[in-house]
C-alpha cells in the first residue's frame, strides 16, 4: 500500500499543488511523526507495541501510507516550485536528494551492522510479551 502512496502522492502534486508554507511545514511534520513512529516500531523489532493484533497491524501499516504520501508530496510540492525558478534549481535539488539519501545510508548502515539496533525475530521462536 505503501508503494501505491508514492505514485499517487506524485499524481496529486502534479495537479494540485498547494504551495503555501505552512501547508508544506505542516506535512513535513506530520510525515516526519510518522516516520518517528515507524522508526519506534522498528526499535522496538522484534517485540513492537500490539504486536499480535490487528490494531497493531493497521496501525503500522496506515503510518507507512501516510508517511509515504505526505512525504511524496512535499517533494514533488517542492520540484513543481523550482521548475518555476529554471533548470539551476532543478540540478540542486537533484544534488540534494542525492545527499539526502547518501546521509541516511550513512547514518543507518552503523545503527543496523554495528550496534544490531534492529533486528528480526523468528516468528517460531520469539516470544513477546502480550
Amino acid at each position: 500500500m505503501a508503494a501505491v502512496a508514492n505514485p499517487v502522492a506524485c499524481f496529486i502534486a502534479m495537479f494540485l499543488p498547494i504551495r503555501s508554507l505552512f501547508f508544506m511545514g505542516f506535512l513535513t511534520m506530520f510525515g516526519t511523526g510518522f516516520g518517528a513512529y515507524i522508526m519506534a516500531m522498528a526499535a522496538l523489532s522484534p517485540c513492537p507495541l500490539l504486536v499480535h493484533s490487528a490494531s497493531g497491524t493497521v496501525v503500522i501499516v496506515l503510518a507507512w501510507i501516510l508517511f509515504v504520501l505526505s512525504l511524496s508530496y512535499v517533494k514533488v510540492t517542492i520540484g513543481v516550485i523550482l521548475r518555476d525558478e529554471g533548470h539551476s534549481a532543478l540540478v540542486w535539488c537533484g544534488a540534494v536528494v542525492q545527499l539526502g539519501s547518501m546521509l541516511g545510508a550513512v547514518s543507518m548502515f552503523p545503527l543496523v551492522s554495528v550496534y544490531g539496533l534492529f533486528r528480526s525475530g523468528d516468528a517460531c521462536n520469539t516470544k513477546c510479551p502480550m
